[in-house]
């Protein structure tokens, strides 16, 4: 059995479903600049846990094409008995290119009795449906920006939209069931009613799912980075600076703002250290606490956030399986808080093995 000081057999299970020659954005698949770019934290991460002393194998699951994939999920359970890892690291974020069977491999770990890094399916599946997602931090009286789910086009017809419309304009306009900013670009803020419709049917139409009309907070943008259970630590916090972008742009992180290098978006869109008065900094890490708790988070985890006209912070996303590579905001927090990249790594996987005794 691992100790606190032991060595460790981590399995690093990540994601291929694109094709091994990708390298870069794909026509017809919005997402794939972000599911590529998994295989390169999860080489990061396994480099790093290697050079903390542990045994460290790496395997790819259920890839999209033909050869792409070490290993197709149905293979998974076998696997795990002949590997008997102390802990798999779960950075299977997708299956065969669609972010609905993000909760697969964790349900197949508990079934197999595996402990494993972050949050379960539950709280992965909660996450991604945004919309259910506000729901329960409504319910348990977390702040987040007004919004509305519009699920077909028929809501769009003359006359069916409701007037007033509920949501203050200007508003964004989202995809319910995505993360990484998959579909979100300049037309996604919305000032006019034409401007709304537009951005909804590029949703619907082109990403196939509902979209969620959110009002638009022009406040600052703050990332917070939570780490541990009952109750999670929080790492130092990083907001967003918008000052690089062109006139025009609307203050956003896109998807091209995210994973696009030669875009005005990317190079004009950072993080920075967030300095903020005592008093918000409070109210900003108690109502990132709660969002975790409230969609029962567990390990690790990032709550993006605005300030409203008052100050307030609100909830505008929760994402219990965030980016953790090497160069990614996770991590920038970490060493902020004087923990490096190997450490970090090396908590998140103690974290899973303490959260499976319990």
């Amino acid at each position: 059995m691992a100790t606190p000081s032991s060595s460790l057999r981590v399995l690093v299970l990540d994601n291929h479903d694109f094709p091994r020659e990708h390298t870069g954005p794909g026509p017809g698949d919005p997402g794939l600049a972000a599911r590529a770019d998994v295989a390169v934290a999860a080489t990061q991460i396994a480099d790093a846990l290697a050079a903390r002393g542990h045994t460290v194998e790496r395997v790819d699951v259920d890839g999209a094409g033909e050869g792409a994939a070490d290993l197709d999920v149905v293979g998974l359970l076998p696997r795990l008995r002949a590997s008997r890892p102390d802990v798999v690291f779960n950075l299977c974020e997708s299956l065969r290119g669609d972010s609905r069977h993000e909760v697969v491999v964790p349900t197949l770990l508990e079934l197999a009795g595996v402990p494993y890094t972050g949050s379960g399916p539950l709280a992965l599946g909660l996450a991604l449906r945004k919309d259910r997602a506000k729901d329960v931090l409504r319910g348990r009286g977390v702040p987040t920006a007004e919004s509305l789910v519009i699920a077909s086009r028929e809501e769009l017809a003359a006359g069916r939209l409701p007037m007033p419309f509920p949501v203050p304009l200007p508003v964004i306009v989202k995809p319910s069931r995505e993360d990484a900013s998959v579909g979100i670009d300049a037309t996604s803020v919305a000032r006019d009613l034409p401007a709304l419709v537009r951005a909804v049917e590029r949703v619907l139409l082109e990403l196939r799912q509902p979209a969620i009309v959110e009002r638009y907070l022009e406040g600052r943008e703050l990332n917070v980075a939570l780490l541990g259970d009952r109750p999670p630590r929080v790492l130092p916090l990083h907001e967003i600076d918008f000052s690089g972008l062109p006139p025009g742009l609307p203050r956003i992180v896109t998807y091209a703002g995210k994973w696009d290098e030669a875009s005005p978006e990317f190079v004009g869109t950072r993080p920075v250290p967030a300095a903020l008065d005592p008093a918000t900094h409070a109210r900003v890490c108690a109502v990132a606490l709660a969002a975790f708790e409230a969609l029962g988070l567990a390990g690790y985890g990032r709550v993006d956030l605005r300030l409203d006209e008052q100050g307030g912070p609100r909830v505008i996303d929760v994402n219990p399986n965030c980016d953790l590579g090497a160069g990614a905001g996770f991590a920038r927090a970490a060493a902020a808080a004087g923990l490096g990249y190997p450490a970090l790594l090396d908590a998140i996987c103690r974290l899973a093995i303490e959260r499976a005794r319990a």
